[in-house]
């Protein structure tokens, strides 16, 4: 069945990249091994959700992720900066194995506990249960969601101003790691935007608008997070602020950060001018063209990189009977390399 809906977009590997497949990546740096993107058919894409992203959505052969060592895990990560999302197919890793898969490409990040939709794993800190049923079993009804709107992870978190003078890294950074274990029938699909992408195709009237502004993230306006603890929400800080106009911590590229509709922005004239140019923005990263669906398979990994890629959680047959069962953990991108003088 995958093998007729799968259409594997293949590149040259090795080779010099051409001037199309340097426009591919957006002003990521090239990686070390270029890959070829995850794709339905298009027969498929008639009665399901399909993007026209060029970039996103790579799909890569890490082997048994349970054996993967620090030369896999380099890989890896590489591919995460150069495409944005990374498939990896084919694996079934417990709770902590996924874990120790996530120390290998970064330091694991665990959300404060009121922010796990109060169903955390049970001693896997770690762990971010993304499932229709509870940890107990029971169904959690059609009203229970996460992550339904586009949106950033992370933004919460402030970055050191400035970041090159500082000796602390930017905490807001993130990679996101999400395996299915069991999949809905129908729908159930994480979509994600490449900020790569919009940020180069910008107008230059927003171009230059939005270079005045700047987000202002507060983790109590998260929509998700809005039921947390005072004790939790004091590990974060009070506003964490972040250019719209950023650049990639790793290989400098350029990117759109925008964290999701809930953020302030300051900068131009009045929130109201503000809140008018997040709005554009985000209908602008959100083109069709910049998006890809991914489809999930009983054993899929997927890792992407929050810094430049917006996701959101698609709706799902959830009668009470076909679970979704997925686990996401997190990690903190690695500081890029420092050249020798």
């Amino acid at each position: 069945m995958m093998d007729n809906l799968l259409r594997v977009v293949a590149l040259a590997s090795l080779a010099p990249l051409s001037a199309a497949e340097k426009a591919d990546l957006y002003g990521a740096a090239a990686p070390a091994t270029l890959l070829p993107r995850h794709r339905r058919d298009w027969d498929y894409c008639t009665a399901n959700l399909c993007g026209g992203a060029e970039r996103l959505g790579a799909l890569l052969d890490a082997g048994d992720l349970r054996e993967l060592g620090p030369e896999g895990a380099d890989r890896i990560n590489d591919a995460v900066r150069a495409y944005g999302v990374v498939v990896i197919k084919g694996q079934n890793l417990t709770r902590a194995e996924q874990v120790k898969f996530t120390r290998l490409l970064g330091e694991p990040v665990a959300l404060a506990k009121s922010f796990y939709g109060k169903d955390p794993e049970p001693n896997q800190p770690s762990i971010l249960r993304v499932t229709n049923f509870w940890a107990n079993g029971t169904w959690k009804g059609t009203s229970h969601k996460f992550g339904d709107y586009w949106h950033q992870d992370g933004q919460f978190w402030d970055a050191p101003k400035p970041v090159w003078k500082s000796t602390s890294e930017p905490k807001h950074n993130m990679l996101s790691i999400v395996h299915a274990q069991q999949v809905p029938p129908r729908g159930g699909e994480t979509g994600f935007v490449d900020m790569r992408a919009a940020r180069a195709t910008l107008s230059a009237p927003l171009l230059k608008r939005a270079a005045k502004a700047a987000i202002h993230a507060s983790v109590r306006e998260i929509k998700d997070f809005r039921g947390g603890d005072e004790e939790d929400f004091a590990m974060f800080p009070k506003v964490a602020v972040h250019p719209l106009l950023a650049n990639h911590y790793v290989d400098s590229g350029p990117l759109l950060y925008v964290g999701s509709p809930h953020m302030k922005v300051h900068g131009l004239e009045t929130p109201e001018a503000g809140k008018r140019l997040l709005n554009m923005l985000l209908a602008h990263a959100t083109s069709p063209a910049f998006q890809y669906f991914h489809a999930w398979e009983a054993g899929d990994v997927v890792v992407w990189d929050n810094s430049q890629t917006l996701h959101q959680s698609m709706p799902y047959d959830n009668d009470g009977h076909a679970r979704r069962e997925y686990y996401r953990s997190q990690a903190r991108i690695r500081p890029p390399a420092v050249a020798e003088l």
